[in-house]
């Protein structure tokens, strides 16, 4: 029986004897890694590596350190994903079906970025941002704490925290613009893998380019760049630990700190991996989701 693209029922072949090998290898692996992970801890408690996430005395309740950091690279996170969608989206639509020289400008820019590693070209947008607009920050950061308390607690919140608006803003510019390089790439790989022939049928149905872009194109490219585009998201979470170099107090910045306070290398970086894997996880699950929403289904 023929199955409709979209619609066929997952199945999964009978296991062979070197699948039950390769489980059995990593069972033992992850056995063997959290023994001496475990075995490795002095004095564990539970209770104390909690505080670090939430504390509570004489009833009232405050962020840890832990949850400060996270807050801050989800929020970092959001804004360079902004960037770079939009950068991405932009470049990735204008430089699709062009060659020769209407290609260069978008090859300069995907090109420049992509073979450059994200820690020097925060490095140079940092320091950059320090010489040419260090008195344009001052400037803006002592503007906002002119408002009042609503608006500028609203601004710390959601921008950057009092006193790291110069970090924010290198650290969102460097990793919006760098991801967008990769994003532009898969909006670009989304439109092309859109066959000649459903222009051609829009064309003959009088469709205007622009609605041949919007109805037909689109949902296409859509539907094969959701999982990259999800990939490349969970890509930035990750990479926004860079941001940790420059003094951004996200999570890899925090642990860093409690971990030189505490001493408790081993438990503070455990806990650190598991948020950064519970975002990861989370962009991820919400990926699939909306991909097998916009699945197409027959009509009965």
């Amino acid at each position: 029986m023929t199955h409709i693209l979209g619609t066929q029922k997952r199945c999964f072949k009978t296991w062979n004897t070197w699948d039950k090998i390769f489980l059995f290898i990593l069972i033992l692996f992850t056995c063997v890694f959290f023994y001496f992970l475990f075995a490795s801890m002095e004095d564990f408690s539970l209770s104390r590596l909690l505080q670090y996430f939430i504390s509570i005395n004489e009833n009232e309740i405050k962020c840890g350190i832990l949850l400060n950091g996270l807050f801050m690279t989800i929020r970092l996170s959001f804004w360079c994903l902004l960037i770079a969608f939009i950068s991405g989206g932009i470049i990735g639509t204008l430089s699709a079906h062009k060659k020769g020289l209407s290609a260069l400008p978008s090859k300069i820019y995907i090109l420049s970025l992509r073979n450059m590693p994200p820690l020097i070209l925060l490095f140079l947008v940092f320091f950059f941002s320090s010489n040419a607009l260090t008195e344009l920050l001052i400037n803006f950061e002592y503007s906002i704490a002119q408002l009042n308390p609503f608006w500028k607690q609203s601004f710390y919140l959601l921008i950057a925290p009092e006193g790291q608006l110069d970090r924010m803003f290198a650290a969102t510019i460097t990793l919006g613009l760098y991801e967008g390089a990769y994003i532009a790439e898969i909006i670009r790989a989304g439109i092309e893998s859109v066959s000649k022939g459903q222009w051609e049928a829009g064309k003959a149905t009088g469709m205007t380019k622009w609605k041949i872009r919007r109805y037909i194109v689109a949902p296409q490219a859509m539907k094969q760049s959701i999982a990259p585009l999800a990939g490349q998201s969970i890509s930035t979470i990750k990479d926004s630990a860079i941001a940790s170099i420059i003094s951004l107090q996200e999570l890899t910045f925090q642990s860093i700190e409690l971990m030189n306070v505490t001493g408790k290398t081993i438990e503070i970086w455990v806990l650190t991996a598991l948020c950064y894997f519970c975002l990861a996880f989370l962009l991820e699950s919400l990926g699939k989701k909306y991909e097998h929403s916009i699945q197409w289904k027959p009509h009965s």
